[in-house]
């Protein structure tokens, strides 16, 4: 039996065709927003040579101890409250205190340098911070308005229009912080192997992380303080509409993304293990 020829639409089935085309990119869309949602691929996907930055790291505690500073790597904070209270410094920072901040073991930590005595002579904290679909400038918001008071009483409050550079930094960052050396240490260029050291124990830590940041006060850019750190860039830092009393409400930023800082690696690899 002849079957009956089939009848066809062309116009009918061109645009069921675009609406089914229409739908795959849809998906794909949505399946793009989720794939940049994942801190592992919001922060980086740039391969770092780990070998390369062990080895980095070896040199910079050699070079350390012979400035008689062994450094030490622990995740407890409270032992760290202990330390500085011996150095005779007040506390932590507002960043790293347990009063005002809860860090378990996988989003802090802190490097501290000891001399022959087994005093604390140096030290510096690192704390990863997931910002997801936040800005840098989205997070300041929630954290400094919480953490630090105006001269009032009220607490500080950022103004709404910010620097261009803190609407961009997304996704899984590092924050710097607690550096300092001692002034009654003899060795100089400590700070300048110190920095370095956190910065490449950050890197190895969270492979996510896509930048990288420290306050500095705007005296210490002067003097090159954040090239020596291993940082590569400078910004202003935060615009205020009620300023912190606590803290100097003109703190600049030095920072580093990802690629800049697997740049320094390069440098530093030239400069420590290809002497």
């Amino acid at each position: 039996m002849p079957q009956t020829p089939r009848k066809h639409f062309p116009y009918i089935e061109s645009i069921a065709f675009i609406l089914m085309q229409a739908e795959k990119v849809q998906k794909l869309a949505r399946l793009w927003q989720k794939i940049k949602s994942i801190p592992s691929f919001a922060g980086c996907v740039m391969e770092i040579d780990r070998l390369k930055v062990s080895r980095l790291l070896s040199a910079f505690f050699e070079k350390l101890r012979e400035k008689d500073i062994i450094l030490q790597v622990s995740r407890d904070f409270g032992d760290l409250e202990k330390a500085v209270r011996k150095t005779g410094k007040k506390a932590l920072t507002e960043h790293f205190r347990r009063n005002l901040n809860t860090y378990s073991p996988v989003q802090a930590f802190w490097l501290g340098g000891y001399n022959s005595k087994g005093e604390l002579v140096a030290l510096a904290a690192a704390r990863l911070d997931v910002l997801g679909s936040w800005t840098l400038a989205d997070y300041w918001r929630e954290y400094w308005q919480r953490c630090y008071p105006s001269a009032g009483g009220r607490p500080a409050r950022l103004a709404k229009a910010q620097y261009r550079y803190a609407q961009e930094v997304k996704g899984d960052i590092v924050y710097l912080g607690e550096m300092w050396v001692c002034d009654e240490h003899p060795a100089e260029g400590v700070a300048a192997l110190f920095s370095p050291a956190i910065l490449l124990l950050s890197l190895m830590e969270w492979q996510s992380a896509g930048y990288y940041y420290a306050w500095v006060r705007p005296a210490f850019l002067e003097r090159g303080f954040s090239y020596k750190c291993g940082f590569s860039e400078v910004h202003p830092g935060i615009r205020w509409k009620r300023e912190p009393s606590t803290i100097d409400p003109d703190l600049w930023l030095m920072a580093n993304t990802l690629s800049r800082l697997a740049d320094q690696v390069d440098f530093w690899t030239a400069s420590f293990l290809e002497e």
